[in-house]
């Protein structure tokens, strides 16, 4: 019986220190940036620039930026994912530059060569400066179509509760962090762990822009099944596309781009 008592204490022991470490270096596990300097020569015929702005803390970002063709275009500003760097964005969006779009890859704190360390209020503060730039450039909410890819999802549904965009695409959106963190952490309380929430489920009912939900059937990263909650949360006017064989990583694989383009031609009869 004694030799049980003490196996008990030291698996309660050993399950404690499991979730301290988690808690500790959570964010390492979160966010995953790729540091270095942008080299705005390799984008050259795409004729995107690097910018700069600050944020309300005093952080000066840099990111890549271009203004649309024409005033009857609109930009896409691009809250990326959790993983690498703008840079990393470019070829994947270039379809937009090749119909006049505008495109705005929005840099983070701690990424790229960015100063700074990542967090759910820093980003959101990085996200508000990076819109006070676009009104500086001159353009307009309504020719403003918020992008969220995976993580950066968290971003375009906050700013989009707070003023009407020209549209609000989010590619493979999360109900919360703590909801994905639960999924591939279940033998951890992470409901109660988790410090950089994203909580997009809580508040997308009041988001005030059309809305597209993309997502793979098969993404293995965040479910479907969150996209799906998050979508049937939204309100009208809504529109999602489901891509039966996509994973997390390769939607654009299939035909992404042709489908968003229609919908923003829909949105714009």
């Amino acid at each position: 019986m004694t030799n049980i008592k003490t196996f008990i204490i030291y698996a309660i022991c050993f399950y404690l220190v499991i979730i301290l470490i988690m808690f500790i270096f959570q964010r390492s596990l979160l966010y995953l940036p790729s540091k270095g300097k942008m080299d705005v020569s390799y984008y050259a015929e795409t004729e995107l620039k690097k910018i700069e702005f600050i944020t309300s803390d005093g952080l000066l970002l840099k990111s890549l930026f271009k203004k649309p063709s024409s005033k009857e275009k609109s930009i896409i500003m691009v809250f990326h994912g959790n993983a690498g760097h703008v840079g990393h964005r470019v070829e994947k969006f270039r379809p937009f530059l090749e119909e006049g779009h505008g495109l705005f890859l929005v840099e983070y704190r701690g990424y790229g060569e960015n100063p700074g360390k990542p967090s759910e209020r820093g980003f959101y503060k990085d996200g508000q400066a990076a819109i006070n730039f676009l009104s500086e450039q001159n353009i307009p909410k309504n020719k403003t179509i918020l992008y969220g890819e995976s993580l950066g999802c968290g971003l375009a549904v906050k700013f989009s509760t707070q003023d009407k965009f020209e549209a609000t695409i989010l590619e493979a959106p999360y109900t919360s962090i703590a909801d994905v963190a639960s999924r591939h952490y279940w033998y951890l309380p992470t409901e109660l762990l988790v410090l950089d929430r994203f909580d997009i489920l809580s508040i997308v009912k009041k988001i005030k822009s059309p809305l597209l939900v993309i997502h793979g059937e098969k993404d293995d990263v965040i479910s479907i099944n969150f996209g799906k909650k998050v979508f049937k949360s939204a309100p009208e006017p809504k529109k999602a596309i489901f891509v039966s064989d996509a994973g997390h990583n390769n939607l654009y694989e299939f035909k992404i781009f042709d489908k968003i383009k229609h919908f923003l031609k829909e949105l714009n009869k």
